[in-house]
């Protein structure tokens, strides 16, 4: 008898227990603190707490934010991972974003989400957004914010600085500079570089009409003008190799120079 009625106190008790991590009849759970394995204590460090109000714990009872994630320092490889969200996708499939920020609009979506490639290129991980991907930062004291770094997610360019700049026709644009110990510019095809200077059939310009065509236009035949530059920038890369081509033809000059000079000290000793 003793024994049934412990019994029934017990399953009693039990009920109760179970009730108590229900909702209420509000609709709003009660608080919840869970032990994170087997062996942690009911008060212990490692604990879980998602109360009715107030912030989130998980491997921590007094969290600081929101949601606060602690775990205890590791020496395996994922030791520094404190949230990890995945799934499973089958051959021939692609997996859904891993983790993504969306604003709900539907009509405007402005997202932020995390892929994990699955099928097609197993391993490659991709940050993706349907817009331009900005970094900005406003002080307290400024009116707006000042953005100082873009990815445009259709045309693929990047902005550094004034994100605002037109950089139609190039895929990176950086104010204010570049400071880099080495630049290596590709040549794309054979006749952006100017070697067929001395092919035989090269048409050198004669001296004297090269000497008029300066004193027209006050620069050398093919080289950008001081307004072409300051409007349209400066092509490093054309630029290098029009400056190859004039000294090759300053070359070709020279030897035509010191051709002639020869002819003439020749007629002089004749004489």
């Amino acid at each position: 008898m003793k024994k049934v009625l412990l019994l029934s106190i017990a399953t009693v008790l039990f009920q109760i227990a179970i009730q108590a991590q229900r909702p209420t009849t509000s609709g709003k759970p009660k608080t919840v603190a869970a032990p994170v394995d087997a062996n942690a204590a009911a008060t212990g460090d490692k604990q879980n707490i998602f109360p009715e109000a107030g912030f989130v714990g998980i491997g921590i009872l007094t969290p600081g934010a929101p949601i606060e994630i602690k775990k205890a320092a590791g020496n395996t490889r994922n030791k520094n991972i404190l949230l990890k969200l995945s799934n499973e996708w089958a051959s021939g499939g692609q997996n859904e974003p891993s983790i993504m920020f969306s604003n709900g609009d539907v009509s405007n979506p402005k997202n932020l989400s995390y892929w994990t490639i699955g099928a097609r290129v197993s391993g490659d991980e991709v940050l993706k957004t349907p817009q331009t991907f900005k970094i900005s930062h406003k002080a307290g004291s400024d009116a707006i914010e000042k953005e100082f770094f873009s990815i445009d997610s259709y045309e693929g360019r990047v902005k550094i600085g004034d994100v605002n700049t037109q950089v139609d026709g190039y895929k990176l644009y950086v104010e204010q500079g570049i400071l880099t110990e080495k630049v290596k510019v590709a040549v794309k095809n054979s006749k952006d570089w100017y070697d067929h200077v001395f092919n035989k059939d090269y048409q050198l310009m004669p001296l004297n009409v090269l000497d008029q065509y300066i004193k027209t236009h006050k620069h050398l035949p093919g080289i950008q003008t001081t307004e072409e530059v300051m409007k349209d920038g400066l092509d490093l890369g054309q630029m290098n190799a029009l400056l190859l081509k004039k000294v090759e033809e300053l070359t070709l000059y020279t030897i035509q120079l010191k051709k002639e000079l020869d002819e003439t000290k020749e007629l002089i000793k004749k004489k």
